[in-house]
């Protein structure tokens, strides 16, 4: 639905030399990303006592990763709604390492 210069959540304003600023006005609160946060580090924790992930998060068996992530859709929905409200460079820079950004792309957002 568009009204004036809002589309949905986010509002658009043009700015100088017609270049576009997009404000998400209703994105995740500190709380929900770090609920997300934590809900990642527990399921790169439970990969790597599996051996899928190495000590520096390193992805051992990218194949056995994305099943994980499938089996269990519901398992990361604090993930899946931070990534929707656009908040995955945050969640990323609090979980690094190859696995995390594997998990976050497979992780299907949620409102």
């Amino acid at each position: 639905m568009v009204h004036g210069d809002k589309v949905g959540r986010d509002q658009y304003k043009a700015g100088d030399n017609a270049h576009i600023t997009v404000t998400n006005q209703e994105g995740p609160s500190r709380a929900e990303i770090d609920a997300a946060i934590v809900e990642l580090r527990s399921f790169v924790d439970e990969l790597a006592a599996r051996g899928l992930v190495g000590p520096d998060g390193s992805v051992t068996d990218p194949g056995a990763v994305v099943a994980a992530v499938q089996s269990q859709p519901s398992r990361l929905r604090a993930l899946g709604r931070a990534i929707s409200g656009g908040a995955r460079d945050a969640v990323l820079s609090a979980v690094q390492g190859g696995v995390a950004a594997l998990v976050t792309a497979l992780v299907r957002p949620m409102s």
